[in-house]
C-alpha cells in the first residue's frame, strides 16, 4: 500500500485538507493507481523543533514566532 509522509510545521486543518487533496490527485495522475490505496501521514512539528542555519525558526523569524505562539494558545 503506497504511503506518503509529509513532515511539516503545524498547519491549520484547512491547509491539511488541501494538502491531502492535492497529494492524492498528484498520486493518482502520476501513477495511474487508485487513490483508495494511498495513505497520507502528516507529521507536524512545532516551529520550536525546527532549526535552520543554526537557529530555531522561532528565533530566526519573528513572524514564525508569532504563528507558533498562536498554536500554543490553542493547545492550552
Amino acid at each position: 500500500m503506497p504511503h506518503i509522509v509529509v513532515y511539516s510545521p503545524r498547519l491549520p486543518r484547512e491547509k491539511k485538507v488541501a494538502c491531502v487533496a492535492a497529494l492524492t490527485k498528484a498520486f493518482e495522475e502520476s501513477t495511474g493507481l487508485d487513490a483508495n490505496l494511498l495513505t497520507i501521514h502528516i507529521e507536524e512539528h512545532s516551529y520550536d523543533n525546527i532549526g535552520v542555519g543554526g537557529k530555531l525558526l522561532t528565533d530566526a523569524y519573528p513572524e514564525i514566532a508569532e504563528r507558533e505562539k498562536q498554536f500554543q494558545e490553542t493547545d492550552q
